[in-house]
């Protein structure tokens, strides 16, 4: 027997749960289904958020963002108050920038349960075999198969979606544009519990950057995201990582007495938001839609963000007609411009930036001046002059 609802939603991270309460609350039959067994596990990032301030100057047009990102306090497990970017060399660039560090799995099973408390039916371990064209939805979970159909479907299945490979190869990502992560969570360290540092250079993360966050009492996120197409060889994951850990002169002292609790692989998509996150009966949110910024791999705020615009734009499509080109209109309006930004900063990066020698030098002219707002998804007066530049100036010497 099929089993009717107004509103599927694929996948029960931020961006889902957020829209499930949403459709829910406003009485719509929903149901989210989530491939995990557990809501939030593994935990696929480090579990930074901006606090609400940051956000709004982040995404200065956005109205929604700032209550968005609120994070009750017992799921906070440590603030940070700056960022310390680090150069190949051991420059470091030190700005303002306050975050909440969050449990992240208690964080996305208490969205998941206002979802449910909102009325929305919460299936897990349970995955989408196949999306018709009528979304008919064709489940698959442990030991049965079972069929649903939905008025709309909100994919927020991540950056490999099944509902964006449903609506054909233009909803997806292009496969360079994916970056690998590794992440250890590790315990008994001695850094700063107050400073979020990332680490540049083609040596540590290729296309991409290293990271340490504390979550506070001595444990610690560290990790790193690459680009396959900017690496030298075919370096496992686990090297660089385990390089960056032992070796690197700047990091290894203060991991020394460090132990790793877990080990933890995701991937990103760092290619900006998708052409198109809308279909006649779908909309795509979080990283299925390339609501990632780009520059610094952070796409919780955006899933957040557009999860509440998903689900109030699903709802005033089933009530009143209104096309779901609204979605995506108004998440443009709210946060597009930010992620155009960042994608133009990273492409930036990728000029120069697979290279240390060349990384130092550059990030020790730029300063904090040019490198917090690169950080922040804006482009500094000049940059693109500058930085075209400086390229053809640092080549002619090397």
């Amino acid at each position: 027997m099929v089993r009717s609802f107004d509103v599927a939603v694929v996948g029960a991270g931020p961006a889902g749960s957020t829209a499930a309460r949403v459709v829910a609350e406003k009485g719509f039959k929903t149901l989210v289904f989530d491939r995990r067994s557990t809501i939030g596990i593994p935990i696929q990032c480090g579990e930074l958020i901006p606090i609400p301030s940051e956000a709004a100057n982040l995404f200065p047009r956005s109205k929604i963002m700032p209550n968005a990102v609120h994070v009750p306090k017992k799921f906070i497990t440590n603030k940070t108050t700056s960022i310390r970017l680090v150069s190949p060399n051991g420059a470091a660039f030190e700005f303002p920038f306050e975050a909440n560090i969050v449990d992240r799995g208690a964080f996305d099973q208490y969205l998941a349960h206002r979802a449910e408390d909102a009325g929305a039916e919460l299936l897990l371990s349970t995955k989408l075999v196949h999306r018709s064209n009528m979304n008919e939805l064709f489940l698959k979970s442990r030991n049965s198969k079972s069929d649903a159909s939905a008025k709309v479907v909100i994919g927020a299945d991540g950056a490999h979606s099944e509902v964006a490979q449903s609506l054909g190869n233009h909803y997806t990502h292009r496969e360079h544009d994916l970056s690998p992560s590794l992440q250890f969570v590790m315990e008994n360290t001695d850094i700063d519990p107050s400073v979020v540092e990332m680490y540049f250079g083609g040596s540590i993360a290729p296309g991409g950057y290293s990271w340490i966050i504390p979550k506070g009492d001595g444990n610690v996120n560290v990790g790193f995201g690459m680009r396959r197409v900017l690496a030298k060889d075919e370096t496992p994951l686990r090297t660089y990582l385990e390089r960056f850990v032992y070796r690197n002169p700047h990091v290894a002292p203060m991991l020394k007495n460090a132990r790793i609790l877990s080990r933890i692989g995701a991937i990103i998509p760092v290619g900006g938001p998708l052409q198109r996150t809308w279909s006649s009966n779908v909309v795509l949110v979080g990283d299925a839609a390339g609501h990632v910024m780009a520059s610094n791999g952070g796409g919780i705020p955006t899933a957040l963000c557009g999860g509440t615009i998903a689900g109030d734009s699903v709802s005033d499509h089933i009530v009143a007609g209104t096309p779901l080109s609204q979605y995506e209109k108004t998440w443009k309006d709210e946060f597009g411009l930010e992620l155009d930004t960042a994608l133009r900063v990273l492409r930036i990066a990728d000029m120069v930036m697979p290279s240390d020698s060349v990384t130092d030098i550059c990030m020790r002219l730029a300063g904090v001046r040019f490198l917090e707002p690169l950080i922040r998804c804006r482009l500094p007066p000049l940059v693109d002059f500058a930085s075209k530049t400086l390229v053809k100036v640092i080549t002619q010497f090397m």
